[in-house]
């Protein structure tokens, strides 16, 4: 059994999901060993900025990382300028430890829904003491209400791609006052040389790599007021990785430090409500994987099976107006000339399957947000009554030639961009029952708009 985590407290986050939040590393393991680091002399400091991850219509998951060790605490309340004045709410307080690289998570709840919480971050040790800046976060609607939300996603942000932070695709989202942004994977290029060093072998390597991409001042000035919902890629391990590769356990690892999940310490995929008006599904394609050269037959499977049926009845059970589906893979896009291919084309068995499903149970309203390929594009699927967007890279190398789709699944492509950073942003109006999907360049401009009406 995986040891208890000290330093997160990460109660009752995941919808339906029956598993026991706890966290730590895979002991025995030499490649997860975490030799401690030095603490600096001098006062306490908070070093990469705060954020609220997983934000629900009661709980928040705050984090933040100090310079050496002690202990965190949130204040926080609903008016920006008492956030630190008598009367305001005080978290419990959990440590700062080496063994996580000095990284604390908190999580607030009791929380009135659909509200607008202010909060700093206290972090103390002997004597010395630091305060964040007043960050923020809205709570979701009650799970009764229809209510309208405006939200992001984008994915890829890579030092080792000869791109390095500031990016300013994160200012041109933060200007969109989203109810939250998602992180679709490759947060990190952590299998790449970046000026901190080599690929990553050790969990404190990667924890360099997300320093890195973390001290960017215009992630920290997102991620202070938008609450993240962050999905993992290969990059966070090794290029192109399917399955429990050896360096797989080493990667989540830093991953579950550097990011406030209300899942693990193994566990990615989760679901998340807004209300009735979205429930948005983040998949893990990476570590329940089967090979990708193994040939595309019943069994085959990118997802494993108890995800896979995790994801049937969830998406089949819900309520939600609308149903997205976060995955950093494609669905058709054939991305290379000659097999294997890194997507859902090497797991069309599968996601046969799953749709079949979908289709069986008379699922609507279904929407795919994916990454990874380094381009935006906009994909019907009129057969399987369906959108797939691709909103990428926010700071990598963008591609400058298409690629096909493969025509498995009746694939409709309505919008490529290429050769441009992008990131998506989507508006639900309860009201008049739509979706709208826009598709932007890093400095904010619109390339391509869609309007989806619900059925």
């Amino acid at each position: 059994m995986p040891e208890n985590r000290p330093m997160v407290d990460r109660r009752g986050f995941l919808k339906g999901s029956g598993a026991v939040l706890v966290g730590g590393s895979v002991s025995g393991s030499r490649l997860l060993t975490r030799p401690a680091a030095a603490a600096p002399a001098g006062d306490i400091a908070v070093t990469h900025g705060v954020a609220a991850g997983d934000v629900t219509a009661e709980s928040a998951l705050v984090w933040c990382r100090a310079s050496g060790p002690g202990r965190m605490q949130v204040v926080y309340g609903t008016h920006p300028g008492r956030v630190a004045a008598r009367g305001a709410r005080h978290s419990r307080s959990v440590p700062l430890e080496a063994d996580h690289d000095f990284i604390g998570q908190v999580t607030l709840d009791g929380l009135e829904p659909g509200s607008r919480y202010y909060y700093q971050v206290v972090v103390r040790d002997r004597g010395h003491r630091a305060v964040s800046g007043v960050a923020s976060f809205s709570t979701a609607p009650r799970a009764s209400d229809s209510a309208d939300v405006r939200f992001v996603w984008s994915a890829d942000t890579g030092q080792g791609m000869a791109h390095r932070p500031p990016f300013p695709a994160f200012s041109a989202m933060a200007a969109e006052s989203p109810a939250f942004f998602i992180f679709n994977g490759d947060t990190i290029y952590g299998d790449t040389t970046t000026p901190v060093g080599g690929p990553a072998r050790s969990v404190p390597d990667y924890w360099a790599k997300y320093k890195e991409n973390r001290a960017d001042p215009l992630l920290q000035q997102l991620l202070a007021h938008t609450p993240v919902i962050v999905n993992w890629d290969d990059h966070e391990v090794v290029n192109d990785f399917r399955g429990p590769v050896p360096l797989m356990p080493v990667g989540r690892a830093a991953f579950h430090d550097y990011w406030p999940l209300s899942v693990g310490p193994e566990r990615i995929h989760r679901s998340l409500g807004w209300g009735r008006s979205l429930e948005v599904f983040v998949l893990d394609g990476r570590q329940y994987a089967d090979p990708l050269e193994q040939a595309d037959q019943p069994g085959k499977s990118m997802l494993g099976e108890e995800q896979r049926q995790w994801l049937i009845d969830g998406v089949t059970r819900s309520q939600a107006t609308w149903k997205v589906l976060v995955t950093s893979s494609p669905l058709s896009i054939i991305r290379s000339a000659k097999p294997p291919q890194d997507d859902f084309v090497a797991y069309e068995w599968e996601l046969g399957e799953i749709l079949s499903a979908f289709r069986d149970a008379g699922v609507r309203n279904l929407v795919w947000l994916t990454a990874d390929v380094h381009w935006a594009q906009s994909i019907h699927y009129p057969d399987h009554r369906m959108w797939e967007f691709v909103g990428c890279p926010a700071g990598a190398n963008p591609r400058t030639a298409p690629r096909p789709l493969s025509p498995t699944f009746g694939p409709q492509e309505t919008f490529l961009g290429l050769n441009e950073r992008y990131y998506g942003a989507v508006a639900i109006d309860a009201s008049a029952g739509t979706m709208t999907v826009d598709l932007k360049v890093e400095n904010g401009d619109l390339r391509h708009r869609q309007v989806i009406r619900a059925e």
